[in-house]
């Protein structure tokens, strides 16, 4: 098996794409304002070869109080199995927005023990603009041989949050809107604001360009620095309801930073929970 980075390009990708190890994985989610059908798109166009996953339904536990929340190990490796990923496969993800919802299958697939997935740098926006092929084919892969080994490391709960609070042990970094960090913007959750002491950094900040793309990893460094994150401690991140945090999360991989783990829950949870603590303002 040949190497993965964990971002590639779509010269590399077009290069690889029929190649018996490698599972091509549309990720693309909206939330409901966007008024948008992610799995009617990929019908529509998508990479050659590339199966859909949803990662609200597909990818999710259906049954948990709070919206996103992973699924079990087991239902993710039955999930991952479906669309014809098997444990030793080289996993590229991309989807529509720059890695907005990409981040979070990468997670659950890091989450699920897969060490071989990778991002595609600018999603289909810029493998389209570039000129590269698209499919309107159904796919039908051959089901895969996933076994799934969860990954604690990866997944932080509000307990996490709140021993990180009370001992110092790890940095929260919130990767939704200044607005919505402030306490500012329209929120979903009942209560606006954000987790004490946590940096905003948002899921944007770590793009950049039209398609968007990840920054270079110089300028990638400096957005944390510049908002105050320490990348020599542990992290955790978060966001409405860790799909954006995700994306958080993969930046971090690329800049090196090992401990980081994304807070599942997000505001969702913490949000909606009187008896936790918050803050509003910058």
């Amino acid at each position: 098996m040949s190497r993965l980075p964990l971002l590639v390009e779509p010269e590399w990708l077009e290069a690889q794409l029929g190649s018996p190890d490698l599972r091509v994985i549309d990720a693309s989610w909206y939330l409901p304002d966007a008024a948008r059908d992610a799995r009617a798109e990929h019908a529509g166009q998508h990479v050659p070869g590339a199966v859909y996953l949803d990662l609200s339904t597909d990818l999710a536990d259906l049954e948990a109080p709070v919206r996103n929340t992973v699924a079990p190990p087991e239902r993710l490796a039955r999930a991952f199995a479906a669309a014809g990923v098997s444990n030793e496969d080289r996993v590229v993800i991309y989807d529509r927005k720059g890695g907005y919802s990409a981040g979070r299958v990468w997670w659950t697939l890091r989450y699920a023990g897969h060490e071989h997935a990778a991002l595609l740098d600018g999603g289909l926006e810029r493998w389209t603009r570039e000129g590269r092929p698209s499919s309107d084919c159904a796919e039908a892969p051959a089901r895969g041989i996933f076994q799934a080994r969860a990954e604690p490391r990866w997944l932080a709960s509000r307990e996490d949050v709140l021993r990180a609070l009370a001992d110092g042990s790890a940095q929260i970094v919130d990767a939704r809107s200044p607005a919505r960090f402030r306490g500012e913007g329209v929120e979903p959750a009942k209560r606006p604001g954000h987790i004490p002491g946590s940096r905003n950094v948002p899921y944007d900040a770590n793009l950049h360009g039209d398609p968007p793309v990840l920054k270079r990893l110089d300028a990638l460094r400096s957005v944390y620095e510049d908002a105050g994150v320490s990348l020599e401690r542990p992290i955790i991140t978060s966001c409405g309801s860790g799909v954006t945090a995700s994306l958080t999360a993969f930046a971090l991989q690329l800049l090196g930073h090992e401990r980081v783990a994304v807070y599942d829950g997000s505001w969702a949870e913490w949000g909606n929970t009187d008896e936790l603590p918050i803050e509003t303002g910058p």
